[in-house]
C-alpha cells in the first residue's frame, strides 16, 4: 500500500539497497520524481526497532518499526535534517498524508 501511494504521488523506485546497510536499516529505496522537476530524489529507509534484543541476528523484514524519508542517504541511525519519520504501528495510515506531504516538499525543494 505504501508503494502504491508513493507511486500515485509521482515517485518511482530507481534503486533498492538492502545490503551493505548497518543493523538499523533493513532496506533503503532511492526514489526519483516522475513529476516536475523530473529526476528529483528522495530516500525512504525502513528502520529496524533499536530495542529488539537480537538486532544483529534478525531476519530481513523482521522488526521494522518505521520508515524515514530524507533528501539524502542516511549514513547513521540518527535522523538527518529535513527528514520525516512515520511509525508503522497500528494506525500508520493516519500519518500517511503527512508523509506524502513531505515527499511533495522534497520535490519542491529540489527545484531550487
Amino acid at each position: 500500500m505504501l508503494f502504491k501511494q508513493i507511486s500515485r504521488e509521482g515517485w518511482k523506485i530507481s534503486k533498492v539497497d538492502d545490503w551493505e546497510l548497518d543493523w538499523w536499516a533493513d532496506e533503503m529505496w532511492v526514489l526519483e520524481s516522475s513529476w516536475s522537476p523530473v529526476g528529483g530524489r528522495a530516500y525512504l529507509t525502513f528502520l529496524v526497532d533499536p530495542q529488539i534484543p537480537h538486532s544483529l541476528t534478525r531476519r530481513k523484514d523482521e522488526a521494522i518499526w518505521a520508515v524515514e524519508v530524507s533528501p539524502s542517504r542516511m549514513r547513521n541511525r540518527l535522523s538527518i535534517e529535513d527528514s520525516f519519520v512515520m511509525r508503522l504501528n497500528q494506525g500508520w495510515q493516519v500519518e500517511l498524508p503527512a508523509l506524502l506531504e513531505h515527499f511533495s516538499q522534497l520535490r519542491n525543494d529540489s527545484r531550487s
